[in-house]
């Protein structure tokens, strides 16, 4: 294994921590979207107070996302298709579980492939 290929193993265990973490965070800010629907008034009231600071959270959280996106996307020499793909899984509900078992696989097939 040459130099970058000995550091993919560990970019994409950070990565796949970094699209749980991130995708469980959209997924509550998203949810916590549906108390502007007409109806869910006293939803609203309960929610302010905590949907801020996860909404916060998951802004920095992404920046770190990214940072392991990156990392991986530049290790594994990837196009520039595939790492909007994967940054996208930052923003998109639900995109980073169905990235993450994506890239998870091909990633492990081509490391399974170089040995």
């Amino acid at each position: 294994m040459s130099d970058a290929s000995s550091k993919i193993p560990g970019a994409l265990s950070r990565y796949r921590v970094m699209a749980l973490v991130t995708g469980t965070l959209l997924l509550i800010v998203t949810v916590g979207m549906l108390r502007y629907l007409p109806g869910l008034e006293d939803v609203k009231e309960t929610l302010d107070p905590i949907l801020g600071p996860v909404a916060i959270l998951h802004g920095w959280v992404f920046i770190v996302y990214l940072a392991t996106v990156t990392q991986l996307w530049m290790l594994m020499e990837w196009n520039l298709g595939r790492l909007v793909y994967m940054a996208a899984g930052g923003i998109v509900p639900l995109l980073s579980f169905f990235a993450e078992r994506r890239v998870h696989a091909e990633v492990s097939a081509q490391l399974e492939e170089a040995k």
